[in-house]
């Protein structure tokens, strides 16, 4: 039976969540195709948009798991709708109505020819070159147990056999012509006095703070993710935004380079750990994004893991906003010479001397690459469901009533629906 709270959270939560570590193994007894199927077969209790997954969904889901290093087992096992009949009527009589309460629909519920239809279809459609099915005929459980015990071995044997294979090297990617310059189309000139700022601040704030109840109400979650520069004004606008929300409803999740633990999972399953509950929100200080910006830039990724990570993360962005879940993301944008003054600032600032550090100077000799990386990332990634906003954070002042005000729209759009 599923419960309420995978049914709040988007349909591949609870798996992303509970992915194995490289070198161990979990085993999924139906996994995210009984989820699906079930609805299908036409449980009315279950009658829910959230299990309108489709199989197309699901291959996604398996291929950016493969291309991390996951391999991925799928064993049918198969019987007749005789053989079905035996082995319900002994269950039945074995452990009585507790076995009938932990099948679907109860025994007199099962209907071999409709789940016949609806597996047919399932294994069609998803069994691919890089998620192959395995079925397995269970007419006879010692012959069934033998032939699933081999077919492990094989599998777990090519895995080992793949794993030992040369991986591709870090070469960089020659600059893609078709991603035009959007970081030089906007204006960081702009500005705003002091006292303007002070009194839509205030404003503001009050406003975040009723928006946030009222979404808290109807279950509606926000992620709000913040990108930018060293030195371009994140904590300070996340500090500003947030100061108008209630402490309970909300959590920033400061994001830095992946430790030893997370560097076994795939990249994504550390951020899927912290996604909101339904009507809280989840700021993030850097987020997944790093794989095509830093990781990208400094080699940390091969070319093609960080090529195909637009599409993996507008999937996973994808998947939130199916389950009504806002996302907002910012970019703050200043330019290298405002960027050296706020370095030099800090370096001056007894307080602040500690957000500043050798590596930060190093990577402004890559001012070039990232500016390319960031508008690639921009121009793959901004879509109408979790769009970005670019925020002229020249002045501060500036920057912190843009971020505001346009989490203020969305918010309001979003309670509109």
């Amino acid at each position: 039976k599923t419960s309420e709270k995978q049914k709040q959270e988007p349909f591949f939560a609870q798996f992303w969540q509970e992915l194995p570590a490289a070198g161990q193994i979990n085993i999924h007894h139906r996994a995210w195709y009984f989820l699906r199927n079930e609805h299908a077969v036409g449980d009315k209790d279950e009658a829910s948009e959230w299990y309108h997954v489709s199989f197309s969904e699901i291959n996604t889901f398996e291929k950016e798991l493969t291309e991390e290093g996951y391999t991925i087992i799928k064993i049918f096992t198969h019987i007749s709708a005789k053989q079905q009949e035996k082995n319900l009527a002994k269950g039945f009589q074995t452990s009585g109505s507790q076995w009938e309460s932990l099948t679907p629909g109860g025994i007199e519920g099962i209907d071999y020819k409709v789940y016949e239809k609806t597996y047919e279809e399932m294994l069609d459609k998803t069994d691919t070159d890089y998620a192959p099915w395995q079925i397995v005929p269970m007419e006879s459980k010692r012959t069934g147990i033998i032939a699933t015990l081999e077919t492990l071995i094989e599998k777990l044997n090519v895995a080992l056999a793949n794993h030992k294979k040369p991986k591709e090297g870090n070469n960089v990617k020659v600059k893609d012509s078709t991603v035009p310059d959007i970081l030089s189309t906007y204006d960081l000139t702009k500005t705003i006095s002091e006292k303007e700022y002070e009194e839509k601040n205030k404003k503001y704030r009050k406003r975040l703070g009723e928006l946030q109840l009222k979404l808290y109400e109807k279950k509606i979650s926000t992620i709000v993710a913040f990108e930018g520069w060293d030195a371009g004004g994140k904590g300070g606008a996340i500090r500003r935004l947030t100061a108008g929300f209630d402490p309970l409803g909300y959590k920033v999740n400061p994001v830095c380079a992946p430790n030893d633990w997370e560097k076994r999972f795939h990249y994504l399953w550390r951020f899927w750990q912290h996604i909101p509950s339904p009507g809280e929100i989840a700021v993030f200080d850097r987020t997944w994004y790093g794989r095509v910006l830093v990781e990208r830039v400094e080699g940390f990724a091969t070319v093609n893991e960080w090529r195909r990570a637009y599409q993996e993360i507008n999937d996973m962005e994808n998947q939130w906003t199916k389950q009504n879940i806002i996302v907002q993301k910012f970019w703050m944008q200043i330019d290298k010479e405002e960027q050296y003054n706020r370095f030099k600032a800090r370096e001056e600032d007894p307080d602040k001397t500690w957000k500043i550090t050798a590596e930060d100077w190093r990577n402004r000799e890559k001012w070039d690459s990232y500016v390319e990386a960031i508008n690639e990332m921009l121009y793959r990634t901004d879509t109408e469901e979790a769009p970005w906003t670019v925020v002229e954070a020249k002045n501060k002042f500036y920057a912190r009533l843009k971020v505001m005000e346009t989490m203020i729209k969305r918010m309001s759009r979003a309670l509109e629906k």
